[in-house]
């Protein structure tokens, strides 16, 4: 695939100043104890291993993870030229490094190398989603994990919330909307991995997805 995401980001996210703010408004709640609580549980970093977050945003998660995992090599993965400024200075800070590179094509980072990827909020963003899951599929080492957060398919009353129904809220919807949890484990089968839970999270808004890299 040739078709660079960018385009598909800078509509989806059309105002990026309100963009930025929600993003670190939801920051603390979707990185809650029921994330750390399934993260506990089924990732096992070795010593000096290497966390890669695909959808860097703000560089929070990348702070809370260097708050955890001490020794840990981070490195964040943005596109969006506002996103990547605010992640590089969040990550300058805790001793990671952000690249700029498109979570749809294929990535600078070298097959096998990963022990973690972790993506949240960041698989519906691209044009053809299914590519962020060949990608961690292809940089994971044998035996790691996959933590994936997205929204799932739901019924419109409920994604709009206390939104207004409007033009821009119903493209939304169509994008954020697509695929049900038992899509989102299809999909990350046909990546080549293995599903080893799915948690639904926030009613059933969103789904928290974890794999493991054969080994």
């Amino acid at each position: 695939m040739n078709d660079s995401s960018l385009p598909h980001l800078e509509k989806h996210q059309r105002e990026i100043g309100e963009y930025i703010a929600r993003v670190r408004e939801n920051t603390e709640s979707r990185f809650g104890p029921g994330w750390w609580g399934v993260w506990d549980q089924y990732v096992k970093l070795p010593a000096k291993g290497r966390i890669v977050d695909f959808g860097a945003g703000s560089g929070r998660l990348l702070e809370m993870l260097r708050a955890r995992h001490p020794d840990a090599e981070l490195i964040g993965v943005e596109l969006h030229p506002a996103l990547l400024e605010i992640a590089q200075t969040a990550a300058q800070g805790i001793n990671g490094r952000v690249i700029q590179a498109d979570l749809g094509q294929p990535l600078p980072i070298e097959p096998a190398s990963t022990d973690v990827v972790v993506s949240s909020m960041s698989f519906h963003e691209i044009p053809y989603p299914p590519a962020l899951l060949e990608n961690a599929a292809h940089i994971l080492k044998p035996g790691g994990s996959l933590v994936m957060l997205d929204i799932v398919k739901q019924p419109l009353e409920t994604y709009l919330d206390r939104k207004a129904l409007s033009r821009d809220t119903l493209d939304h919807f169509r994008e954020h909307c697509l695929f049900t949890p038992e899509d989102l484990g299809f999909l990350v089968r046909a990546a080549g991995l293995v599903v080893r839970e799915i948690v639904l999270r926030s009613g059933g808004r969103f789904a928290m997805v974890v794999a493991a890299k054969p080994v």
